[in-house]
Order: C-alpha cells, then structure tokens, then sequence
C-alpha cells in the first residue's frame, strides 16, 4: 500500500502575516470563552447548591424532609457539572497551546495545514464533549432539585393541613366537653323552707 505524500504548502508574506494574526486572535478568542462559559456554569451550580441548603434550612428542615435521596442526586450532579467544567477548562487551555505550537510548525513548514485541522478538530471535540456533559448535568441536577424541592413542599402543605385539621377537630371536641360540663355543672339546687 502506498501512502500519500504529504504536502507542505508554501506561503506568500502576506498568508504568513494572517498566520501571525490568527495565532494572536487565539489568545484573544480562549480568554474570553472560557470566562463566559465557566462564570455562566460555575454561577449556575454553585448558586444551585446554595439555594438548596438555604432551602433546607429555612423553608424544609431535614427531619421533616421526604426523599432526601433526591436532593443528594441532585448535589452530585452540580458537582460533577462543577467538575467536568474544570476539566473543559483545563483541556481548553492545554487545545489552545498546542494550537499555538502547531501554528508555528505550519509557518515553519513543518506541519501541513491538513494535519493541523484533524488535530484541533479532534482536541474541539473533546471539549465539545465535556462542555455538553456538563450541560446536560447541569440540568438533570436542577430538574432533581426541582423535583425534590417540589415533593418537600407539597408534602409540608399536606402535613399542616392534616395539623391544623387534627388540632381544629380536638378543639371542636374540647368546646363540646367543655359546655356539657357547663350545662351539668349550670343547674342548681334550691330548697326553700
């Protein structure tokens, strides 16, 4: 079998100049992605996992929650999103530096253009891959919360209606005790002479 040989295309000053351009712009370009996507998940989660333990403390107390292997599942969701977002970023980081040593290679002639698409292409979709990971965490985390936060509440509206009904009933039951031996205790005996 014969391999093709592999071409190393030759530049004219000006397609070098863009090459140093497109290098810079990279700097430029991973700097500010990577902010806006890790702030944007990184807000998300850990505000996520703050509500939560605002909600326990405040609205439902642990000893009166149901299903707390929800909330857990949940918990670990936004903290796997939390971790693979570190790792989106890193990998991102670690892409864009050896984007810019294969650029130099290609100026140097040294790597084909062809060879240095299928690499960054390959590095994007590992990225692509962590970044859709942590999406989809991200909302199976919050749809579980949401689940567990909904059942809680519900199930506490069922707990005081069924308090407040059992505590009317013996209220009710008491009043009616109450004017019986009244009534019984009301009525008098007097003799006259």
């Amino acid at each position: 079998m014969v391999e093709k040989e592999k071409t190393i295309n030759e530049f004219t000053p000006e397609q070098l100049s863009g090459w140093e351009e497109y290098r810079q712009s990279l700097y430029v370009q991973k700097a500010k992605s990577d902010d806006l996507f890790e702030k944007a998940i990184t807000f998300i989660s850990s505000g996520a996992l703050g509500l939560t333990l605002t909600f326990h403390d405040k609205i439902v107390p642990v000893e009166n929650a149901i299903w707390i292997a929800l909330i857990a599942v949940g918990w670990f969701l936004l903290v796997a999103t939390l971790f693979l977002n570190l790792v989106s970023h890193y990998k991102s980081s670690k892409s864009t530096d050896y984007t810019i040593d294969e650029i130099d290679s290609i100026i140097d002639y040294q790597l084909s253009y062809e060879d240095f698409r299928k690499k960054l292409t390959k590095r994007n979709k590992q990225i692509d891959r962590l970044n859709l990971a942590s999406i989809v965490l991200l909302g199976i985390g919050l749809l579980v919360i949401i689940m567990y936060v909904s059942i809680n509440i519900h199930y506490g509206k069922e707990t005081k209606l069924k308090t407040t009904v059992e505590t009317t009933k013996s209220t009710a039951t008491q009043n009616k005790q109450s004017r019986s031996e009244r009534t019984v205790d009301s009525t008098a005996y007097f003799t006259t002479k």
